[in-house]
């Protein structure tokens, strides 16, 4: 029997930890949740214009009630996405950002959204 090798593995950083359980909990919940008054609420960081949505309509009630008090959340479906948001946020140059409870936001381009979102072949996380 052959010794077995141990391989060390950096510790990875907790913001990267983060974003990576946030991508696993996006690619199994199926839905999509933004805030929505006469149009889709938007806001910016200190680096770009951003579209925030959620995993889940409670999270997007919350946030809403805080910021944007005539806001409710409203599902994002496939139809919406590609031919009124998608065109919408390309045109104004705005990011879609995950959103969750702790304030942490994950930017996506609109391609990465659609594929992880919208696609028929989803990417699947073991």
């Amino acid at each position: 029997m052959k010794p077995r090798t141990i391989i060390q593995i950096d510790p990875i950083c907790k913001e990267f930890l983060l974003k990576i359980t946030m991508l696993k909990s996006m690619m199994n919940c199926g839905e999509l949740w933004g805030a929505y008054h006469k149009g889709w609420a938007m806001m910016r960081d200190h680096e770009d214009c951003i579209f925030p949505f959620w995993l889940n309509p409670l999270d997007a009630q919350n946030y809403a009630q805080q910021h944007w008090p005539h806001y409710i959340p409203r599902k994002i479906n496939s139809e919406d996405f590609e031919n009124a948001l998608l065109p919408t946020l390309s045109r104004l140059n705005v990011t879609p950002a995950l959103c969750n409870t702790n304030g942490t936001r994950l930017k996506l381009t609109a391609a990465q959204m659609r594929h992880l979102f919208f696609s028929q072949q989803r990417l699947h996380i073991a």
